[in-house]
C-alpha cells in the first residue's frame, strides 16, 4: 500500500461507501482477453459523464494491448459496465448501502464463486460517497487493483488505475481541495480469469452517498406554443432536452428537435429577441464550467443562426456557470436542475 506522507493530520477513515455490484457476463466483449501485467493509463477521460460513469477516451475504445478495446459504451461514451441493463451481459448483482472502509478485498468474486472467470462472470462495482473538509487542503489515498480501477473526486479523475494486471498500486495523487462537502466515486472492473482484488484507504472520513438514479428517459421535445406561451407568461424558460458532449460544446442530435422548436418561436414573433443562458451544477471548478457554460450558449446561437437561419442580432448568450442555481446541489436531482439552458426575452 502507498503511504500517505506529508499529508495533514486526520483520522484513518472509519467510514463507508454505498457499493453497486454487477456482473459482467463470462460472454461479454470486454473480458477475457489476455492481461496486460502493467497499469495501463488513460483509457477513460478526466470527468465522469453525465450519468456519473466513465467515459471511455478514444486510446480505449482502439486500445491494441492484450486486454483488447473496451467497446461497452453508450452513445455518450460512458462506460455501461456499471449500468445493470445493458444487453451485453452486465447484471445487477446488489447494493451494499455500507461498505466498510479500508476495503482489502484479495479474492474478490461475485457472490458463490470461488474462482474466477467461468459461468458466474466478472465482478465489477461503483462505490459512491461524500466527505467535507472543514478547511481548504490536500487529501490522499492508495489504491491497488487487480485489474481496473479508477478513483474521482468531484467527478474528477484523481486516480487512474486501469488495465489487467496482477494487484497494482497507482502512484499516490493528492488533490487541494476548498473546504466544503465533495464527492467520492471508486469504479472497479475484473476482467480476466487469474485474480481479482482490490486496496482502498482514504486519510479522510467518508458517508455513503445517495444512491444514483438511472438515467433519464428523453422526453418529446416542448412544443413551440408551449415554450412562446412560457416566455411571454415569465419572461424567461428553462429548456432541459439540449445535450453536449460531455465537458465540450458540441450539441448532440439529439437536441436538435428541441432547437428547431426554439426557432418556431422566434419565427413567430419577429419583434422577439433572447438571451441564451448557459447554466451547470456545481461539480468541478467554478471558473472552469463559467467558461464551458458560455461556449455552450453561444453554441446554441451558433446553431439558430447558422441552421435554422434567425437573425444574430436578435440573440446574445451568457454563460453563468453554477453561479444561479434554481436547486439545491445537494442532491442528484438538484444537480440534473442546475444543468440548463434558458431563454430569456431582452
Amino acid at each position: 500500500m502507498l503511504a500517505l506522507a506529508g499529508l495533514p493530520t486526520l483520522a484513518l477513515a472509519d467510514g463507508s461507501l454505498r457499493g453497486e455490484y454487477f456482473v459482467l457476463s463470462s460472454k461479454h466483449p470486454d473480458v477475457g482477453h489476455g492481461a496486460d501485467d502493467l497499469i495501463v493509463r488513460g483509457l477513460v477521460e478526466k470527468r465522469l459523464g453525465p450519468d456519473r460513469l466513465p467515459i471511455v477516451t478514444k486510446f480505449g475504445r482502439s486500445y491494441s494491448g492484450s486486454s483488447g478495446k473496451i467497446s461497452d459504451v453508450n452513445a455518450m461514451g460512458e462506460l455501461m459496465w456499471y449500468s445493470g441493463a445493458d444487453m451485453r451481459g452486465s447484471r445487477r448483482e446488489k447494493i451494499v448501502t455500507s461498505d466498510r472502509l479500508p476495503f482489502k478485498f484479495d479474492a474478490f468474486y461475485p457472490d458463490g464463486k470461488q474462482a474466477d472467470g467461468g459461468a458466474n462472470g466478472f465482478r465489477v462495482v461503483h462505490w459512491s460517497g461524500m466527505f467535507t473538509l472543514a478547511k481548504t487542503q490536500s487529501v490522499g489515498l492508495s489504491l491497488g487493483s487487480d485489474d481496473d480501477s479508477w478513483v474521482f473526486i468531484d467527478r474528477t479523475l484523481v486516480v487512474d488505475n486501469g488495465g489487467v494486471k496482477p494487484l497494482a498500486d497507482a502512484p499516490f495523487t493528492s488533490a487541494h481541495l476548498q473546504a466544503g462537502r465533495h464527492e467520492l466515486d471508486v469504479f472497479y472492473a475484473d476482467r480476466h480469469g487469474a485474480g481479482a482484488a482490490l486496496h482502498l484507504t482514504t486519510a479522510f472520513p467518508v458517508a455513503p452517498s445517495s444512491p444514483t438514479p438511472p438515467a433519464a428517459k428523453r422526453t418529446p421535445p416542448p412544443k413551440a406554443a408551449n415554450l412562446a406561451s412560457q416566455i411571454k407568461k415569465t419572461g424567461r424558460v428553462a429548456v432541459y432536452g439540449i445535450h453536449f458532449a460531455f465537458d465540450r460544446a458540441d450539441i448532440t442530435k439529439d437536441s436538435y428537435a428541441v432547437l428547431n422548436e426554439v426557432a418556431n418561436v422566434l419565427r413567430s414573433d419577429a419583434s422577439l429577441r433572447l438571451r441564451i443562458e448557459g447554466h451547470t451544477d456545481n461539480a468541478g471548478d467554478a471558473a472552469y464550467n463559467r467558461d464551458l457554460s458560455q461556449r455552450r450558449a453561444d453554441a446554441v446561437k451558433a446553431y439558430l443562426v447558422n441552421v435554422s437561419r434567425i437573425a444574430a442580432n436578435r440573440l446574445t448568450t451568457q454563460g453563468f456557470g453554477p453561479d444561479r442555481p434554481i436547486a439545491s446541489n445537494a442532491s442528484t436531482d438538484g444537480r440534473a436542475k442546475n444543468r440548463r439552458v434558458e431563454f430569456v426575452r431582452i
